[in-house]
């Protein structure tokens, strides 16, 4: 049961996370291809300033995908120790 809340409030914060990072993206693709339109323009620089507006999203990201694999380990030992005792 802890494993599968585990499992799940993973899920939600990876799903919340990209859900806000990808509602920001048409304001951000835009800038890129404003930038990209001046002459002198350098790639590396401006995708270093559109990473560093997703920066926020990169914890919550780790921590759900952390959380999901915690979860995934605890049902497969449970689901290890349930086969190892003979019990359905």
């Amino acid at each position: 049961m802890v494993a599968g809340l585990l499992y799940l409030i993973g899920l939600v914060a990876v799903l919340v996370s990209v859900a806000i990072a990808g509602y920001s993206a048409p304001a951000m693709i835009t800038s890129f291809t404003a930038a990209m339109d001046v002459g002198d323009a350098n790639v590396f620089e401006i995708i270093g300033e559109l990473a560093r507006g997703l920066a926020w999203a990169s914890w919550p990201v780790i921590v759900g995908l952390a959380l999901m694999g915690f979860g995934r380990v605890i049902m497969l030992l449970s689901a290890i120790n349930r086969s190892l005792r003979g019990q359905n």
